[in-house]
């Protein structure tokens, strides 16, 4: 530790750019210079990781940081360095490890310098250099250079490629002369370099020269005299190769005599006038489009016969706004005639016989070299039929336009090498953008992708792009405005010869509006689904309380049959007084249990959870003894009911009551030949449920053989006259539609066992 405390203060007082980190990549100590050069005056870096104070370090310089951390050294000389400002810094670096007295590695010394300076002067001079070599290259401007006191002459590259003479030809002043066919030219630049020599005079010259492979170029010549002590000791200088612009001076030549062939020519309208408007000028192409011979124009009428007030009054205006700004600021000696006019735009002409038609004119003014106007120059051209062509587009991208807005569409064109972009008006629309102030590129419209669906769009244009074929797909997009939106693109993919994509378009179209009516329907046929449930639900409680009704009525009628058997059999007056009585009690309670089902019935049927109430445990299992009395005093049977944990619950009175009544009547029903029915309920609460458990002793079920359908709809296990195969069945479904579950447990000659547990 006191050795890294050294070298933490070392390298703090350094004066180079220096950093010293721990395997983690974590800030130990840096230097002044280091805190300078990466602009980290304002932040706290030790005790913080490399990678947070500078985020912009890609995967492959972590890679090496790695290698350095298991002993490697990384010595790079010069590298770019882009910050996360944006900022290009260029730097050279020394990355090493530094190790603990044991031998470990502790970390990394990292050692740059900040040679950003240095490189831009170097870019610049290469740049410069280049620039100047693309400049002689485009001029074909070359240097040379004559020693007059060894008499020994040196070209530059490009005088050699001027004469066309290999790498190792060896230019003196005779053998430039041999390039020179005639002998004036010859004469002329001895001439020029004895006085140059004698009188420090410069050379300037334009000749015309045979290269050595037989070509013929025009140069120019250009030298000046470098003198020491006032004596001429070199002549240095430049020659261009000025074939290029001789050929072009020739093609203005020939292009004059096309022009004058032009004028002359029926197939282009051509008038010129002087200084005052006069016309001094009409060709074959104005006669025919303006129905005059030339006799009946030239030196008689002016142009503005042929031309409407208001349209030259707008080129007027025009021309002094371009040329002055501001109308009001013209004097009344102003003549906007002596500006150099060159405009193009569109005229009406009038024709002899007084019709008229649409042209593209182009006035181009004849000034002195002083800037008096001399005349115009004007070349007209009928486009009759190209605005005849332009209205009828006009109207279809109308109807375009009205389409598009009737079915919320736009188009889009994307030239995706120049990342052009350019949209229908429709889509400015759908966009809530300005279509005047808006400069299009793709991340025009990706900046407009709504933040959940960026991934999504980046994902189907890659795809796109990849296999050369659009894929179409829908997104939201948040609109200028601020609103979310949902649009559906189509589109194709444009590619060249070679299968290289270059341009995408298709169309953009507002599915907002669809898109709530698909969720209305949906949340109508979820509403449907919603009330189809409850009616199949209704119509289950309906079939459920059928079987209730009479499932459950049957165990009060046979249990009045049983005490009627009881009564006919017993002589004793009052046992049959006291069995009369419990006649009393059965009638009641079926009477009760009538009375209630007729309320039920009564009532419509609802959700279940508006029939639950609080009930109490012990009501329910008295209610049922009272309602089986009948077949309790027939079979002895023993019944018990521990509610110590739990005895109120809120559940429906009718199922309870059903569910009691059903697995103790069971119980009573299979009991064994042999033994006194004892049946036990007990209710437990566990894990926070409330669960009861009905116990008997009865003959059991053989649940390998039967377990499957336990709970079935009419199936039987037992030979019993009574046995329905219903009540299971009801008791499982009644719970089961409260959310709750029951399980059986049986062993045959033993008993069974029934647990309920509640939701």
């Amino acid at each position: 530790m006191l050795q890294e405390k050294h070298h933490q203060i070392f390298i703090e007082q350094t004066p180079t750019a220096i950093a010293m980190l721990d395997v983690n990549m974590v800030y130990l100590a840096a230097s002044k210079r280091w805190i300078k050069d990466f602009k980290l005056e304002d932040e706290g870096i030790v005790g913080r990781s490399h990678y947070d104070i500078f985020p912009e370090i890609g995967d492959d310089w972590k890679e090496k940081h790695k290698e350095c951390l298991n002993g490697a050294i990384d010595i790079c000389d010069e590298a770019p360095f882009y910050r996360k400002d944006g900022s290009l810094q260029w730097i050279y670096w020394d990355v090493r490890p530094w190790y603990k007295q044991n031998g470990e590695v502790g970390g990394l010394l990292m050692h740059t310098g900040d040679i950003t300076v240095r490189k831009e002067n170097e870019l610049k001079e290469k740049r410069f250099k280049s620039i100047l070599s693309d400049t002689s290259e485009i001029a074909r401007i070359g240097t040379w250079e004559i020693d007059l006191i060894l008499e020994k002459v040196t070209w530059s590259s490009m005088v050699y490629e001027i004469h066309e003479v290999p790498p190792e030809y060896e230019p003196t002043i005779a053998s430039g002369l041999t390039f020179f066919e005639d002998e004036a030219s010859r004469n002329s630049i001895l001439q020029s370099l004895e006085q140059a020599k004698e009188k420090g005079s410069s050379v300037n010259l334009n000749l015309k020269l045979k290269t050595a492979k037989g070509n013929s170029r025009w140069i120019k010549i250009i030298g000046k005299v470098e003198l020491t002590n006032n004596i001429p000791t070199k002549i240095f200088g430049i020659t261009q190769d000025v074939t290029s612009s001789r050929l072009s001076e020739q093609k203005l030549n020939i292009a004059h005599a096309e022009l004058e062939a032009i004028f002359y020519s029926e197939s282009a309208a051509v008038i010129s006038t002087n200084e005052t408007g006069l016309v001094n000028r009409f060709n074959k192409g104005a006669e025919e489009l303006l129905g005059y011979k030339a006799e009946e124009v030239v030196g008689v009428k002016k142009t503005q016969e042929f031309l409407f007030t208001q349209e030259v009054e707008d080129f007027r205006k025009d021309i002094i706004k371009t040329f002055r700004g501001d109308i009001s600021s013209v004097g009344p000696d102003y003549d906007y005639r002596n500006e150099n006019i060159n405009d193009t735009r569109e005229w009406t002409f009038r024709r002899k016989d007084g019709s008229t038609f649409p042209t593209l004119t182009t006035i181009t003014a004849v000034n002195s070299v002083e800037g008096i106007n001399g005349g115009f120059i004007s070349v007209i051209t009928d486009i009759s039929k190209i605005k005849n062509v332009k209205n009828e587009l006009k109207k279809k991208n109308d109807l375009l336009n009205l389409a598009e807005k009737l079915s919320l569409i736009g188009h889009w064109q994307w030239n995706t090498d120049k990342d052009k972009v350019e949209w229908s008006q429709n889509l400015y629309t759908i966009f809530e953008l300005e279509e005047s102030v808006t400069e299009l590129e793709f991340d025009t419209y990706y900046n407009f992708v709504h933040p959940d669906d960026k991934d999504l769009v980046t994902e189907y244009f890659n795809k796109s792009a990849n296999d050369k074929k659009f894929y179409s797909f829908t997104h939201k997009i948040i609109t200028g405005n601020g609103i979310v939106k949902t649009i559906h693109l189509t589109g194709k993919v444009i590619t060249d010869i070679n299968g290289k994509m270059f341009e995408m378009f298709g169309t953009c179209q507002d599915v907002t509006e669809a898109k709530k009516e698909e969720r209305k329907l949906i949340e109508a046929k979820e509403e449907l689904e919603i009330i189809a449930q409850k009616l199949s639900y209704q119509n289950k409680q309906l079939a459920d309380f059928t079987h209730i009704t009479s499932h459950n009525l049957r165990a009060p009628v046979a249990n009045l049959n049983s005490l009627m058997e009881i009564y006919k059999l017993t002589e004793n007056e009052t046992e049959r007084l006291d069995i009369f009585s419990k006649f009393d009690t059965v009638i009641d309670r079926l009477t009760l249990t009538l009375n209630t089902l007729i309320e039920a019935l009564k009532t419509k049927i609802s959700d279940k959870e508006e029939e639950l109430e609080q009930i109490d445990l012990n009501e329910i299992l008295d209610n049922t003894i009272q309602t089986l009395s009948g077949v309790i005093l027939k079979s002895g049977a023993v019944i018990n009911g521990d509610f110590k944990e739990f005895s109120n619950i809120i559940y429906n009175r009718i199922y309870l009551e059903s569910i009691f009544l059903n697995l103790i009547g069971n119980s009573i029903k299979y009991k064994a030949e042999d033994r006194t029915p004892e049946i036990m309920i007990t209710a437990k609460i566990k894990d926070g449920r409330n669960i009861i458990i009905f116990k008997d002793n009865g003959l059991g079920i053989d649940l390998k053989k039967h377990g499957h359908k336990l709970f079935g709809l009419n199936k039987v296990f037992h030979r019993h006259p009574d046995a329905k195969g219903v009540g299971l069945f009801l008791t499982k479904t009644q719970i089961e539609s409260m959310g709750g579950t029951i399980t059986a447990t049986s062993e045959v000659n033993v008993g069974t066992t029934f647990t309920i547990k509640f939701n």
